[in-house]
């Protein structure tokens, strides 16, 4: 986890299913190295009883991320609201508070080169996009293996999502507010519309903005994201579809070409029944195989397998790594560093705005296959 330094002073804005199952209690957890100073959410329930309940001052709880970034004094501000981050994230790094930013980082590529403008003007690193994925000590050590791997044949991908609230029922939740600003939401759906707009032009279909808003950057985004850590990314997307028509989120397959031309294939299945989440990413090579296994994505400290296939004296080993080190916690330890020695993450800017890129690609290959078009 590294070296003890100063603790400093976290915001955090948005206080729905993953600060309240991971963030805050991590948070809590890494005493040594933070102290939660302030907290923002739309909903004044929220905001007040989770305020209360991890410490933070009644004076420390914002409606605004902007009013909280320029007027609590943090050292950091850990963005979790819903939605494209750039306009948040630009505001608090203009401010001079860097910024721990959940996926995704924006809905455009305009957003993201403003916020790597502001980075260059910042000086130093002021920004980690936080794909947790990236964390997981089981795909660090895929990472190693890889580097001995000659001749990868494939990729393949599968995700088996049951619904949000199958995953969290252990978390026991605060019950989704009815206190927010009817005018709040009005403007939060106005600005994500116009950011649709730009980034897919005004004749998409609705369907085609929730799949590029909600499906493929919304989660898929992962998966894009640990094929760029591990791989360098997808040079070009061949084709994706998605199906059910009548069912929304469907299922999205997305194939394409790794850099060294690795095919590789991208399955995501929104399975609301499914008896639990499952995610497995697969690397088929010469001598052998490599294989991820992720379990669900918000018990804390639940175990990711890498299961390794290989020739040996010309028979078959097998062995398992297992991993329990907590992936959510490794990037806030790195934020850690960041903000206090100017570390690079693992993720910034400059990925998020690749990521960005490649699912406009797969956004205009699922345009294509259906005959709509993205005009922008």
């Amino acid at each position: 986890m590294g070296a003890v330094t100063s603790r400093i002073k976290l915001a955090v804005a948005g206080l729905g299913a993953v600060a309240q199952s991971v963030h805050l209690p991590l948070i809590a957890r890494r005493w040594d190295l933070f102290e939660l100073a302030a907290v923002c959410d739309l909903s004044p329930s929220l905001r007040n009883e989770l305020g209360a309940q991890y410490g933070v001052p009644a004076a420390q709880r914002y409606a605004d991320v902007d009013h909280m970034v320029a007027e609590s004094g943090v050292d950091g501000v850990v963005l979790l609201t819903s939605g494209s981050h750039g306009a948040a994230a630009l505001s608090a790094i203009q401010a001079g508070v860097p910024v721990f930013c959940e996926k995704p980082l924006a809905f455009t590529i305009d957003e993201a080169q403003r916020l790597a403008a502001a980075e260059r003007a910042f000086g130093r690193p002021a920004l980690l996009l936080a794909y947790m994925k990236e964390y997981d000590d089981a795909v660090h050590r895929m990472r190693e293996r890889l580097a001995d791997v000659h001749g990868v044949r494939a990729v393949e991908v599968c995700v088996l999502h049951p619904t949000g609230e199958s995953q969290l029922e252990f978390a026991n939740l605060r019950p989704v507010p009815d206190d927010v600003d009817a005018g709040s939401v009005e403007a939060i759906s106005a600005q994500r519309s116009a950011l649709l707009d730009q980034a897919l032009g005004t004749d998409a279909s609705e369907r085609l903005r929730r799949l590029y808003a909600d499906v493929v950057l919304g989660s898929l985004v992962h998966d894009t994201s640990l094929l760029r850590a591990l791989f360098g990314g997808f040079t070009h997307i061949d084709d994706a579809r998605a199906w059910p028509d009548d069912v929304f989120p469907p299922s999205v397959e997305v194939t394409g070409e790794l850099s060294g031309a690795v095919p590789a294939r991208m399955s995501w299945h929104y399975l609301p029944d499914y008896p639990a989440y499952r995610e497995t990413l697969v690397v088929h090579h010469a001598t052998g195989s490599l294989q991820v296994t992720f379990g669900t994505p918000y018990v804390l400290n639940a175990e990711t397998r890498l299961d390794i296939v290989e020739s040996a004296d010309g028979g078959e080993l097998r062995s398992t790594f297992v991993s329990t080190g907590e992936s959510f916690e490794n990037e806030l330890v790195d934020f850690h560093r960041m903000v206090t020695a100017g570390t690079r993450p693992r993720a910034g800017i400059s990925h998020g705005m690749a990521d960005i890129a490649t699912s406009l690609q797969i956004i205009r290959a699922l345009a294509d296959r259906y005959g709509e078009k993205v005009t922008t």
